[in-house]
Formats: C-alpha cells, sequence, structure tokens
C-alpha cells in the first residue's frame, strides 16, 4: 500500500522540478460520523479493525464533503483504500456509515 503514495521516478536532466509529478489523486472511502460526540468511539473502532488510513503528516479526521454537512460540523473519517464504499464495515460501528 506504500507504494501508492510514494511519489514516481522520473529522471530528467532538467533543472526545473516539475510539481505536477507529486500531485496524485486517490479515491478512497470515507466513514461519515453521524454525530460529533461519537469521533473517537468511532474512530477506535474502526482503528482496531484496521480499517482507518494511517499515513504521516495526514489527518484522518476530515469535514464532511457535503457542504451542508460541513457547515453544521459534520466530520468523516478516511478509510484504506481496500474499503470499498458499497461493502460493509468489519466492525458494528453504528456512529458512521460508509460515502
Amino acid at each position: 500500500m506504500a507504494a501508492l503514495f510514494r511519489p514516481p521516478i522520473h529522471r530528467s536532466t532538467a533543472a526545473v522540478l516539475d510539481r505536477a509529478l507529486f500531485s496524485k489523486t486517490i479515491p478512497i472511502a470515507a466513514a461519515r460520523v453521524t454525530d460529533r460526540k461519537q469521533i473517537s468511539r468511532c474512530r477506535s473502532q474502526l482503528d482496531k479493525s484496521k480499517e482507518l488510513l494511517h499515513l504521516e503528516r495526514l489527518t484522518v479526521v476530515r469535514d464532511d464533503p457535503d457542504p451542508i454537512l460541513a457547515s453544521k460540523g459534520g466530520k468523516c473519517l478516511l478509510l484504506k483504500p481496500e474499503v470499498k464504499p458499497d461493502g460493509d464495515l468489519h466492525v458494528s460501528c453504528k456512529c458512521c456509515t460508509i460515502i
């Protein structure tokens, strides 16, 4: 999985570094937390089931992509790329839904 997030190997004689080579979009699923008070409980459950995404310098708790829910303080937890949005969570996490 770490190879998925590494920058590409690009050897060039050009003196200018092309920053576009280090930008990558990776489609991943997220768990929408319906109750903000349950973020830590849902995060610990997803962490125990090893479905939560762990990367250096990346915060797994993000604002909800829905602008209406984000304005109300909605949050999402980023999941590993192996977890698909149409699949079920392996834990009985009633406080979150996969988006």
